[in-house]
């Protein structure tokens, strides 16, 4: 897909955060945008170049700011996402025509603390989706809607559509010979690749 098309994916990839960015992967899918993320192809090539590119190919963009604060005693913030945003906004004001055509969402799970830890964006609309599965899908669909003229399916049928893929995903991966460990960690771009074919396939229908 294109510019137009590709929504750069900066959000926590641990395995704790799964339960969140799967269903961003696939609400992004299912409004017919693709989503693009930042993996390790080439051992021999710069991640902080990759990120670059992406975010040139991207329209659009999602940031989680969710992880800036550690979790307990001892652990470090992450500020991998804050930076990420900061580099998608620099790009957007860079004086390109291209480029300042670019928009993004950014996301927190919990109200206020951004302001705290990342003061400069206070004036921007952040949204809160409380650690909810269901809310983190109608903001990015309705974000999505946002976008473009083109009518998008409502929040209520990408949650139960999601939860059917759950189902299908697990079953095709388990009858293709993957192991639960397997599907654990399976690489973000083939889950994205699924969920693409599965929702062309669904809509056929």
């Amino acid at each position: 897909m294109s510019f137009k098309n590709n929504v750069f994916i900066n959000c926590p990839f641990d395995r704790k955060f799964k339960k969140f960015l799967e269903p961003i992967f696939f609400t992004v899918v299912y409004c017919d945008f693709n989503p693009l993320i930042s993996q390790t192809f080439d051992s021999g090539s710069s991640r902080l170049f990759n990120i670059l590119e992406l975010i040139r190919n991207s329209k659009y963009s999602i940031h989680d700011l969710s992880r800036m604060v550690s979790s307990k005693s001892g652990e470090f913030a992450r500020f991998n996402m804050p930076f990420e945003l900061g580099i998608d906004i620099g790009i957007r004001n860079s004086g390109s025509k291209i480029f300042a055509q670019k928009n993004c969402l950014i996301l927190d799970s919990k109200k206020y603390r951004y302001q705290v830890a990342l003061s400069d964006i206070s004036g921007n609309d952040i949204e809160i989706y409380n650690d909810k599965i269901q809310v983190l899908i109608r903001i990015i669909r309705n974000w999505l809607s946002s976008q473009n003229t083109k009518s998008k399916p409502g929040p209520k049928i990408i949650w139960e559509e999601y939860n059917e893929f759950k189902v299908d995903f697990q079953e095709t991966l388990v009858l293709d010979g993957f192991s639960s460990e397997d599907i654990q960690n399976l690489p973000k771009s083939e889950y994205i690749i699924l969920a693409h074919e599965w929702v062309k396939a669904r809509k056929k229908k």
